[in-house]
């Protein structure tokens, strides 16, 4: 039997259980490559697939399970292939990771400084500190022209909260 012969009759045989988990689980395979969510999509799909190519033993010939097994190799593999070229954002991450940490070693020597809020900052504002106008972040709604302190700066964060006057 030839390998075309083995795919038509792999796809001619093939019930719509070992079908839909197959898509399913490649599908959520997939999803994990192009939007990371921690492993979840990954360990769903390759379970699903993993279901599907058991559904697939119990109702098929060896044969057909192995090229079961290689049309599913293939396309992860190209999968993997058109993530390697087309992702880049692995590559943005750890740049961005390296800018946060250079915000930080930058403006770290601020933390506790004072200074003015030159917008509302309802989560998201500016503010001058030390002459410098920053992008800051508060967890409280802070007025235009209220004093500011820098209280932390995280990766991606100046985080101020408004300093009262009466202390």
């Amino acid at each position: 039997m030839s390998l075309a012969q083995s795919f038509v009759e792999l796809f001619s045989t093939m019930d719509m259980v070992s079908v839909c988990l197959w898509i399913t689980g490649f599908i959520l395979f997939c999803i994990e490559f192009f939007q990371p969510m921690h492993g979840v999509a990954y360990v769903l799909g390759v379970s699903l697939m993993g279901g599907a190519f058991c559904v697939r033993m119990v109702y098929g010939s060896a044969g057909e399970a192995f090229v079961f097994v290689l049309l599913t190799s293939v396309l992860l593999f190209g999968v993997h292939c058109v993530s390697l070229f087309t992702q880049k954002r692995d590559w943005l991450k750890v740049a961005r990771m390296e800018k946060a940490g250079e915000r930080s070693r930058k403006y770290g020597g601020l933390i506790d400084s004072v200074g003015v809020a030159n917008t509302p900052i309802d989560l998201t504002g500016n503010a001058t500190i030390n002459d410098i106008n920053l992008v800051v972040y508060s967890f409280t709604p802070i007025m235009q022209g209220e004093r500011v302190r820098i209280t932390k700066i995280t990766q991606d964060k100046i985080i101020v909260e408004r300093v009262d006057d009466d202390i």
